[in-house]
């Protein structure tokens, strides 16, 4: 199999065991490579390096050397470095002007014939060895443009034909090119799982897709970004820096269009800790670019074609993300979760099932040369595969809800699977077999984000269950979600016990949570003591509720007297959280009373309401995600104040039948309806 790899694309692939730790990692991956494959052999690999790491040396400029080759061109008037060439075309001039960052300059006369023999320095240059000579007599513009390009001998491969590559891949079983991509990106196949290749696989899709907007959360040392800062020289890493309209779209004062307009990916790196510089006005710019890949400067719209990914860290708990999240995006940073611009991504990787990075996971067999597979992803942006096999499947809701798919999800789907498609089968010849798997995988990326807006805004976004349909079959493809079954342990109560009451509250953006408050007497003077970390409005329930224990004694059924001889301990759990509202009014007088009597509260049973200090229930907001919260926790009965009946009328059916909810106007039919009676 090696030999046919090798014998099918020569002059392409590399053994990339023989590229790892070879001294001269400040060089580009695809140089080294280049020069490893076409200067070495395997058999005297040691010796072969060894002369090519000294070329190297001998010919890198280094950044503080720049004026002294600068001067050695002029003086020997033929000089070779080992350096990027980037040419442009000055058509005011209709002239080629090469720069050459390594000497600090800019106009570096280059002949029109190298332009036709190496058309890739027009597009973001090429490394190689450059001769080149110092003429003074070289004027244009009535200024001396001395430095000339003699001889350039590239060091990569500079024709890319797409044609020839996709016709060369119809030699190779799907298993066999699947391996080998893997080994192209510097990965050893052999110990990984099929599932784990296809998440490696799956990081490659917004390279070869234009205008893929993906996120992965994984743990550290997963690598993240190693595919995106070592496969391609069209990707941008913004790592833990500022990023502003400016430098992603556009500088209104000089029209320069930012990396959105000039790279295929833009990848955020450390999401958490990148520091975006007026971050409303940013997501409003990057909501309308992920949603039809345009953004404007005054009147003027652009279109651009770069993938937008975020990457980020996340904590694990049994190969899962840990309990402690409610939903997937809470270590982004609270700006972007926001369902408007969530909604816009296209799919979410779970990073937390690739394993991590070690020695043994780097490539040990043969793979593309960085640079010809990195230029071979860029032109499969423009190539068309998902069209002619549109008609073959179907995308369905099959869901009981019924709440359908949207717009956002078809393009979702469909933007995944197309890249896949690209880089497994760029022949367009595929079984409905392979199909179903790539289709799997793209649902499933899609699917976790309506999951996650779900759990975010329940009212606004259905629960969906995304089936792809292979329409000759009738197969249909649902992924699994393992991570959709992971429930916060947030128990109620196993049996109704005195003094323990469970509440419900709104936490971050209309997440719906449960609330365990303990209430316990003991001997004193009448003292309501807070104990936890209660915010403010919280604090102003328990002083409503105490207020009323203290003139309503007798009608909830304590001795008047009560203040005279005990204290009351009311202890909030999960209280680090800033609430909605002071809506645990009610909640606070119920465990206070069975606290007081005895009496103990039911333990299906959850409550919200806010408590005058004349007894009457009052109205309180957040309706929908506190039933859904209740409804997470199995609770049977929800008390909510009469004033809220129209609101829970609004609720979804899917909400609405699920639970029981019992309307209360006073705080009279609150304790009859929550506190067991004893026989």
């Amino acid at each position: 199999m090696k030999t046919r790899f090798k014998d099918a694309f020569r002059g392409k692939v590399v053994n990339k065991r023989l590229t790892v730790n070879t001294g001269v990692d400040e060089f580009p991956r695809f140089v080294v490579e280049y020069l490893i494959d076409n200067y070495c052999t395997e058999e005297s690999f040691q010796d072969d390096l060894q002369q090519v790491i000294k070329r190297l040396r001998e010919n890198f400029v280094h950044g503080a050397e720049a004026e002294k080759i600068r001067h050695q061109i002029r003086e020997t008037r033929n000089h070779s470095i080992i350096a990027n060439l980037e040419v442009r075309l000055q058509e005011t001039e209709d002239k080629y002007w090469g720069t050459i960052g390594a000497i600090n300059e800019s106009f570096v006369n280059v002949t029109e014939s190298l332009v036709r023999q190496y058309p890739m320095l027009l597009s973001g240059g090429m490394w190689g060895t450059i001769s080149l000579t110092y003429d003074e007599t070289e004027v244009h513009n009535k200024k001396i443009r001395p430095f000339k390009v003699t001889e350039f001998t590239p060091f990569q491969i500079s024709i890319i034909d797409l044609n020839e590559y996709i016709e060369k891949r119809r030699q190779f079983e799907a298993d066999d090119w699947l391996d080998f991509l893997i080994n192209s990106i510097g990965l050893n196949p052999v110990p990984l799982s099929r599932r784990e290749k296809l998440l490696y696989l799956w990081r490659l899709v917004p390279l070869v897709e234009a205008n893929c907007n993906t996120i992965e959360l994984a743990p550290r040392e997963t690598g993240k970004t190693y595919i995106y800062r070592n496969q391609s020289y069209y990707v941008t890493v913004l790592s833990g820096g500022k990023a502003t309209p400016a430098s992603l779209f556009i500088n209104n004062a000089t029209g320069k269009v930012g990396v959105v307009g000039s790279r295929d990916v833009v990848v955020f790196d450390e999401i958490a800790n990148t520091d975006f510089t007026d971050p409303k006005a940013l997501v409003s710019i990057m909501q309308g670019y992920m949603q039809d890949a345009k953004f404007s400067r005054g009147k003027k719209e652009i279109l651009a074609f770069a993938s937008i990914v975020m990457v980020g860290n996340i904590d694990i708990q049994a190969k899962l993300p840990h309990e402690k999240y409610y939903h997937l995006f809470e270590p982004l940073p609270d700006f972007l979760q926001v369902e408007a611009f969530i909604d816009r991504l296209h799919s979410y990787l779970p990073g937390w099932e690739i394993p991590k990075i070690h020695p043994g996971s780097l490539a040990q067999d043969y793979g593309f040369i960085t640079d010809y597979f990195c230029e071979i992803m860029h032109e499969l942006r423009r190539k068309d595969v998902l069209g002619p096999l549109k008609g073959r499947f179907q995308l369905l809701d099959t869901s009981t809800a019924k709440a359908g798919i949207t717009g956002r999800d078809v393009r979702g789907v469909e933007k995944v699977l197309s890249g896949l498609l690209k880089l497994m089968y760029p022949h367009g010849e595929v079984t409905d077999e392979q199909l179903g798997e790539l289709l799997e995988v793209a649902i499933e990326g899609r699917q976790r984000v309506r999951h996650q807006l779900h759990l975010m805004a329940a009212g606004e976004y259905g629960p969906v269950v995304l089936t792809g349909k292979l329409v000759q079959s009738g197969k249909l493809v649902t992924p699994k979600l393992p991570d959709s079954q992971r429930e916060q342990k947030v128990a109620l109560p196993s049996a109704p016990r005195v003094g323990e009451v469970v509440g419900l509250a709104v936490i971050g953006d209309d997440r719906g949570c449960l609330l365990h408050f303990e209430m316990q007497a003991s001997r004193g003077a009448g003292r309501i003591v807070s104990l936890g970390s209660m915010q403010k409005v919280m604090k102003e329930s328990v002083a409503a509720a105490a207020q009323f224990i203290k003139t309503h004694a007798k009608e909830v059924g304590l001795p008047i007297n009560w203040q005279e001889n005990y204290d009351i301990a009311v202890l909030a759990t999960m209280m680090g959280i800033p609430k909605e509202g002071p809506s645990a009014g009610i909640t606070i007088v119920t465990g206070i009373v069975s606290a007081l009597t005895g009496r103990p509260v039911r333990n299906d049973l959850a409550m919200t309401g806010e408590i005058t200090i004349m007894g009457k229930v009052l109205a309180i907001g957040g309706v929908l995600p506190k039933l859904q919260a209740a409804i997470d926790a199995g609770c049977a009965e929800v008390l909510m104040p009469k004033e809220n009946e129209r609101d829970v009328q609004m609720t979804p059916d899917y909400v609405r039948n699920k639970i029981k909810v019992r309307f209360v106007s006073s705080i009279d039919e609150v304790l009859a309806a929550a506190l067991v009676t004893l026989s």
